[in-house]
């Protein structure tokens, strides 16, 4: 089968209800930058009255150069996924080329297809990636990726994008002319709750709707690093001039990032940033005390929702960032957060790229 263009749709994307958020997300992305992408939802008027079993089958056998399926449990137990699914195993067995684009959305692989096969995972890749190497497959560009003002793109499940895909979607967004708000949620390696709490899908999903539309969160790993300072002592008539030795214990993500020499970080801390022209404006770390996931994500859900709401009450983000951080400054101080000034380079470009160097790999 030709994949030169001379089928209705480049691809179809195939998915059950839990990942449309997904699918709209790609569909949008992969839209803007030039590709002919079948979602079902825009074909309401058309699949109005037909039978559907019908009009799937022969939409994902015949209709398209290739299918996109967002893999996950549901996925294998909904029935129209199984006839989309199953389409395009006939299809697969006259092409004479790949068909089939698997992506995992968790660890669920779909009965039919060969283990052998190789398939994306949204968890590594997240959204932008997906889009990125799906245009790169079909157009075969390798010009930046372009993403609409007006799409939200969805968070992976692990709550985690790679660096260099996080930077690309922040570095979008602060160049835009509204602010731009984005936080850091910062953990360690003994930080094990909320390690947890991130690898859990539900738990993240509720920290997303909590942070509203227009704040971005993601998650980044600091270590602690330990030094030995040497202090010389004066010669005294009692003793002999010597060296002793003290240990100090540092954060690696406060002094490579903020110049702090010897000064150690609370774990969970959250650190939110406010940017605007390409500048960052503002820049605040907000430490946590360690407890249970169960606490942590309740105290995380409520500040995230208390920024959210503070962006809302002022206007959303076309109000200038002086205006929305005094908000916020006061709505978060009467909530009893602490609110410590933080230097972070002034450049958001610089600011994003060195950050998200933290993000884990």
């Amino acid at each position: 089968m030709n994949k030169s263009g001379d089928q209705e749709f480049d691809v179809l994307l195939s998915f059950a209800g839990p990942e449309r958020e997904y699918a709209r997300a790609i569909h949008d992305i992969a839209t803007a930058n030039g590709l002919r992408v079948f979602l079902d939802e825009e074909f309401q008027h058309e699949i109005w009255g037909k039978n559907l079993v019908e009009y799937l089958d022969r939409a994902y056998r015949e209709r398209g150069c290739y299918v996109l399926v967002l893999m996950s449990a549901a996925y294998r137990e909904r029935a129209f996924t199984r006839v989309e699914r199953r389409a395009a195993f006939d299809r697969m067995i006259r092409e004479a080329s790949e068909y089939l684009l698997p992506v995992k959305v968790d660890d669920s692989w779909i009965d039919g297809l060969p283990t052998s096969t190789a398939y994306l995972d949204l968890r590594v890749h997240g959204v932008l990636g997906v889009c990125e190497l799906l245009v790169r497959k079909i157009r075969g560009s390798t010009e930046k990726l372009s993403v609409p003002p007006a799409v939200s793109v969805p968070r992976v499940p692990l709550g985690r994008l790679p660096g260099d895909q996080l930077a690309t979607y922040l570095l979008e967004l602060c160049a835009r002319p509204q602010v731009t708000a984005f936080g850091a949620l910062i953990y360690d390696e003994s930080s094990a709750a909320l390690r947890k709490l991130l690898r859990d899908r539900d738990y993240w999903d509720a920290l997303d709707k909590a942070s509203g539309p227009h704040f971005e969160v993601f998650a980044l790993r600091d270590t602690e690093g330990h030094e030995i300072e040497r202090v010389m002592e004066m010669l005294t008539a009692a003793s002999l001039s010597r060296s002793r030795s003290r240990g100090y214990y540092f954060s690696h993500l406060l002094k490579e990032y903020f110049g702090e020499d010897k000064t150690r970080l609370a774990y969970p801390s959250f650190l939110l940033f406010l940017a605007e022209r390409g500048r960052v404006k503002y820049c605040r770390l907000i430490p946590f005390r360690r407890t249970s996931m169960e606490d942590t994500f309740e105290r995380l859900s409520a500040l995230f929702s208390a920024i959210a709401s503070g962006i809302e009450e002022v206007g959303g983000p076309t109000m200038s960032s002086d205006v929305l951080w005094e908000h916020l400054k006061t709505k978060l101080l009467s909530l009893e957060y602490k609110l410590y000034i933080q230097n972070a380079p002034t450049d958001a470009g610089e600011a994003v790229r060195q950050l998200t160097a933290y993000v884990e790999k």
